[in-house]
């Protein structure tokens, strides 16, 4: 299937010379949102985005999103905190310049003395770790979004319930998913394609 799009009387937004990025669409409940989901999922719809105001119970399970890998990555951040802390007081203390304090011992007896130490450190490398994971696997940075190229989200954003639906799609058809998306309720259906770069 070509990549611009075709027709089927839908308005567009972006610059018709560039890929057809989405065609996107705008509920006016979560609910019809959410029910939107199931049935292009059954479909056999997978690349699409929904785009809400605020977080809607049951939409992640609808859209069956897996699990974030963050914690894990926070959980690995903090062992490696930890270890890197340990490492850079036990080894020169104990080992390269083994000093003996107020009679406190050469060993992991002496452990609480470096607590503080591998508190902070791991708090650190921790939150480092979440935020960087949650920029990267947000896919930011992303300088621009093509859906901004459609005046109605970047008006509404805040308010509606829009979904976009990936022209890569394998089961990609602007007729078809047009009419099924008529059929879900939605509105404002849009053909949504690449702003032009400035280099053009």
């Amino acid at each position: 299937m070509s990549n611009h799009f075709q027709g089927h009387h839908l308005p567009i937004a972006g610059s018709k010379e560039e890929p057809l990025y989405a065609l996107g669409a705008r509920f006016e409940t979560p609910e019809a949102l959410v029910h939107a989901v199931d049935r292009l999922r059954d479909e056999g719809v997978s690349l699409y985005e929904c785009l809400t105001p605020y977080p809607i119970h049951g939409l992640a399970e609808a859209m069956k999103l897996p699990k974030s890998i963050l914690s894990l990555l926070v959980l690995g951040g903090g062992v490696s905190a930890v270890l890197i802390a340990l490492s850079m007081q036990l080894i020169p203390s104990c080992i390269i310049y083994p000093l003996v304090v107020d009679g406190k011992p050469l060993n992991l007896l002496a452990l609480p003395q470096y607590v503080p130490i591998v508190v902070a450190l791991t708090l650190m490398i921790g939150a480092i770790t979440a935020v960087t994971g949650m920029i990267l696997l947000g896919g930011m940075p992303r300088w621009n979004n093509p859906m901004f190229a459609w005046d109605l989200f970047a008006k509404d954003a805040s308010r509606g319930f829009f979904i976009a639906i990936e022209a890569r799609d394998r089961k990609f058809s602007t007729s078809a998913l047009t009419e099924l998306l008529h059929e879900l309720g939605a509105g404002d259906i849009t053909a949504i394609h690449q702003e032009a770069s400035e280099e053009k």
